[in-house]
């Protein structure tokens, strides 16, 4: 499946309907920067994907990405869409059509049945876009600066499902359920343990009331303190008395909670707010500011240091060229009594005053740009060290600040403590108050709970043998419940190791399809030449649960760390590419790259027209969007053009409208076998 054609209207820059039909082979597609031939990219994109992933910024300003998706410029277009057509190798077409207010007229799924087969990853279609359209703007962000996490799963994407996903897939469902079943049987045997509990404490309570004898008469005046005579029956006022303690006890906690929270701030306050620990904080700021301000006047002598210095070095620059001009003058001599640099009539005297006296000014240069380099370097260690000075003092005001914020937390959360249990907040402040609050409502808690266990003492030995045989029957659903507990574990253990054998050989399933990409990751790479010294790249898999993918070069060395901004581009390249090529799952055999010779160097830049000739040749179709014209000339003529898949170049310029638009279309047309024959016999006859 190949791309066939572009055709948009009323789409970012472009206004008027505009179409593009691509080489079988090959297109080529130049025009300055700005004039919208990333634009023919994001129209592909838009087409099967309904949105431009490129991207990071979704909205700003109250506005976003999609509302710059449609042309905003003077004038209207006579509509608003982007249409994708493709074409197999039979010579069936697919098109795909997004309009602004209609969307798309092919749903993903059917988009996705075209472009892919076999096991496609997870979202298939935005795994597409991003391995077959590469730009200029994502080469090193999709590859080196990758986290290795991220760069495994972007490899493990671009190889498609693993074999037996399925798997993994169950036997996670099996633990879920397992762990769903033992949370149920967990609940129950925790209800069981409860009512067991409230049981074995009715049993104490009872057995206690039936030891026990007290003074009626002074339970009762008690109980008329706490509910009085009006509340009712005897019997009444007792059971509200009872339903009172959960509230009274609830509240004592509190209290208990509150006093120990409050001695705990009052000793946290001291010793913040001792002199020495004010001494020290206000000694961390001031140590702080100096080393800020310290380090601002170094890098303000920095910069200064730095102009300097690359005023002397442009100055070296021309010294070299003198001294270059003045030896060769030298070596020369006097020609007919003339100057053979300036043509002047010198005696030979003259003339070795004046190469004396050039000499002596190109010494002085030179020692003027190593004093700019020795001040530079100076400057540049001092700033270092106050850089260090002021991150060793915001880490210690850091670590103060860090106090004085767990401080208010816990304040607050003191306070959090008296809305909880509805306490009243006057004693806040005053742990010895609540503490004497606390004892207070204790004392009234405990004569409360003795004055009712006197009253219902007449009850109590009825209530004992009720209570023992209730308990002895919540004792044996405990235990039931236990059994079945332990044996859910069982289970949940034994669906957790299937799970992780099943991961492990997924692992390994991976692991070796992604060997396949090795050979070809090095290929391109070899092909690129990224760095001088170090000719291949390899790559390195670790985790078991959690994958990393590491790229090294050398003696393990993290070329992320190591490269230059070419390099790093270029090592991406070669990474991007060997993706693109070891997707099983895409019948989409189109390569798309956006401006992919941006700060690369020139003899990259061949490398890289050379590798393109080399997909070429292996049959697979190239898109290449580029803004030197010698560069797009190159491209047409090392990308190989044949009858049957031949190659086509676009040019995208500004009509007189401002709208972009299609300023010229050529096909390069297959060179002629004779033309290699001519240029053999011609060689072999010189």
């Amino acid at each position: 499946m190949r791309l066939d054609y572009v055709e948009v209207c009323g789409f970012r820059g472009f206004r008027e309907k505009v179409r593009v039909d691509f080489g079988p082979g090959f297109t080529v597609i130049t025009g300055r920067n700005g004039v919208g031939k990333s634009t023919l990219c994001d129209a592909v994109e838009f087409a099967i994907l309904g949105e431009i992933a490129k991207y990071t910024v979704e909205s700003a300003s109250k506005e976003s990405v999609r509302d710059y998706i449609w042309w905003r410029g003077d004038g209207s277009p006579s509509s608003h869409y982007v249409t994708a057509s493709f074409v197999d190798r039979d010579g069936k077409t697919f098109s795909i059509t997004r309009t602004r207010d209609g969307g798309g007229d092919k749903t993903p799924s059917e988009i996705e049945t075209q472009l892919c087969q076999g096991a496609a990853p997870d979202d298939p279609l935005r795994q597409l876009c991003k391995t077959s359209v590469i730009r200029d703007e994502w080469i090193a962000s999709l590859s080196l600066d990758l986290s290795e996490t991220q760069r495994f799963d972007l490899v493990r994407a671009a190889l498609g499902s693993v074999e037996g996903a399925d798997l993994a897939a169950k036997a996670k469902a099996v633990v879920t359920l397992a762990e769903a079943a033992c949370g149920r049987v967990e609940e129950s045997y925790q209800q069981a343990r409860s009512v067991l509990q409230g049981g074995l404490v009715q049993l104490s309570e009872a057995n206690d009331a039936a030891n026990r004898s007290g003074d009626i008469s002074t339970a009762m005046g008690v109980l008329d303190r706490v509910i009085p005579p009006t509340g009712g029956e005897l019997a009444q006022r007792i059971d509200l008395a009872q339903r009172t303690l959960p509230d009274r006890r609830r509240r004592l906690e509190g209290l208990g909670i509150a006093a120990f929270e409050g001695h705990e701030i009052a000793a946290h306050q001291r010793a913040l707010n001792s002199p020495d620990e004010v001494a020290r904080r206000e000694g961390a700021n001031a140590a702080l500011e100096t080393a800020r301000s310290n380090f601002d006047r170094l890098r303000a002598e920095l910069e200064v240091a730095q102009r300097a210095y690359d005023v002397e070095a442009r100055a070296s620059e021309i010294a070299a060229s003198l001294s270059i001009l003045v030896e060769h003058g030298e070596a020369l001599g006097l020609h007919d009594g003339h100057c053979p640099l300036c043509a002047a009539t010198r005696t030979n005297a003259e003339f070795a005053a004046g190469i004396q006296s050039a000499r002596a000014r190109i010494d002085q240069l030179a020692e003027g740009v190593n004093s700019a380099q020795d001040n530079l370097a100076s400057t540049r260690r001092a700033a270092s060290r106050a850089e260090q000075q002021v991150a060793e003092a915001q880490t210690l005001w850091d670590a103060i600040e860090q106090q004085l914020r767990a401080l208010r937390a816990r304040e607050e959360a003191h306070i959090e403590i008296f809305e909880r249990y509805g306490l009243d907040p006057t004693n806040a402040a005053n742990p010895g108050a609540l503490d004497r609050e606390a004892l207070d409502e204790r004392e009234q808690l405990v004569e409360l709970e003795r004055a009712l266990n006197a009253l219902e003492a007449s009850r109590a030995i009825e209530a004992l043998t009720s209570v023992d045989a209730r308990v002895s029957l919540l004792r044996r659903q405990a235990d039931a419940a236990a059994d079945e507990l332990a044996r859910a574990q069982s289970a949940v253990a034994a669906a957790k190791s299937l799970e992780k054998s099943v991961r492990r050989s997924a692992g390994e399933i991976v692991d070796e399809r992604l060997a396949r990409i090795s050979p070809l990751l090095n290929e391109i790479y070899q092909r690129l030449r990224p760095h001088a010294n170090w000719r291949s790249i390899d790559y390195s898999i670790r985790g078991d649960v959690r994958r990393f993918l590491s790229l090294k070069v050398g003696n393990d060395l993290n070329p992320q760390f190591v490269f230059s901004s070419g390099q790093r581009r270029a090592a991406g390249l070669a990474f991007l590419l060997s993706v693109h090529l070891a997707r099983p799952w895409s019948r989409w055999e189109t390569l798309m790259l956006d401006d992919p010779v941006q700060h690369i160097d020139d003899f990259r830049a061949l490398q890289l027209v050379e590798v393109l000739s080399s997909f070429r040749q292996a049959g697979r179709q190239v898109v290449v969007a580029v803004e030197d014209e010698a560069l797009a000339d190159l491209l047409c003529r090392r990308m190989l053009s044949t009858p049957e898949q031949g190659g086509r170049r676009y040019t995208i310029d500004f009509n007189e409208r401002g709208a972009a638009n299609v300023s010229a279309r050529q096909d390069v047309p297959p060179m002629p076998p004779s033309i290699l024959r001519q240029s053999d016999a011609v060689q072999a006859t010189a």
